[in-house]
Parts: C-alpha cells; sequence; structure tokens
C-alpha cells in the first residue's frame, strides 16, 4: 500500500473514531453518564425491535447480552434492572425488549437524530477522502 492510501485509511478511521465517540457521548449523556448502561440498552434495541421496525420485538436473554457485549453477566443484570426501572426495557417470555414507548421518549429520539447526523457527516467525510460508502 502506497504512502498516499495509508494517509488516506488513516483519516479514515479517525473519522470512525469521531463518529464512535460522539454517539458514545449522546448514549452517555442520556444514561445517567452510564455508558455501560447505555451500551446494554442499544443492544437490547438492536437485538429485537431495530431489526425489523414495526414488527414484533424478538426478545434477547441477559446471557446473550452479556456474551454478545463481552460484559460480566453480573453487571449485565444490574444494567439490566436500571433500564426495567427507568422504563426503557421490560422482560418479556424469553427475555428482553425494548419498551416501545422508550425509543419514542425525547431523550432517545434527541439521540439517535444526532447520531444520524454524524453518520451522514461521516459518509461525506468518507466520500471526500474518495472511499465509497455504498461499497462497503
Amino acid at each position: 500500500m502506497s504512502e498516499l492510501e495509508d494517509a488516506r485509511h488513516l483519516a479514515a478511521g479517525r473519522l470512525a473514531t469521531d463518529y464512535l465517540l460522539r454517539a458514545a457521548e449522546g448514549v452517555n449523556l442520556t444514561l445517567d453518564g452510564d455508558l455501560t448502561m447505555g451500551l446494554v440498552f442499544l443492544a437490547v434495541v438492536r437485538a429485537n425491535c431495530l431489526l425489523a421496525p414495526g414488527a414484533a420485538c424478538r426478545p434477547i436473554s441477559g446471557g446473550a447480552l452479556s456474551a454478545s457485549l463481552r460484559i460480566p453477566a453480573e453487571t449485565v443484570r444490574r444494567k439490566v434492572r436500571a433500564l426495567i426501572d427507568a422504563g426503557y426495557v421490560r422482560r418479556e417470555r424469553g427475555g428482553l425488549v425494548a419498551a416501545p414507548d422508550a425509543l419514542q421518549r425525547p431523550e432517545i429520539a434527541r439521540v439517535m437524530r444526532a447520531n444520524y447526523l454524524s453518520l451522514k457527516r461521516l459518509m461525506r467525510q468518507l466520500q471526500r477522502l474518495g472511499f465509497d460508502p455504498a461499497a462497503a
């Protein structure tokens, strides 16, 4: 790989890191400054509701969350309890689902909107570097 290609890849990596940190900051600020709780919430959402919007949510077990995030089961259990108490997640037969109204809360909608705008910015910046995000 040429020096120019190395520089482009390094710049793309920095842009992706900026995107990731912006997303983490939004989640962190929304869920009482608890990034781990935010990650658990996002993992529940990803696992069940966002894969098929409008469809029935597919529950995920605490064990599966722990394995997918590589976080100790006890930590996941504590974070899930806090999310349930706050109304972001609920237990159903077969596991956990994001509470449908939680995704409509203003604080979550704000984070999702900010993440969307940040993603659009990342795509534009990658295109300026000569990468085609649609080809990935």
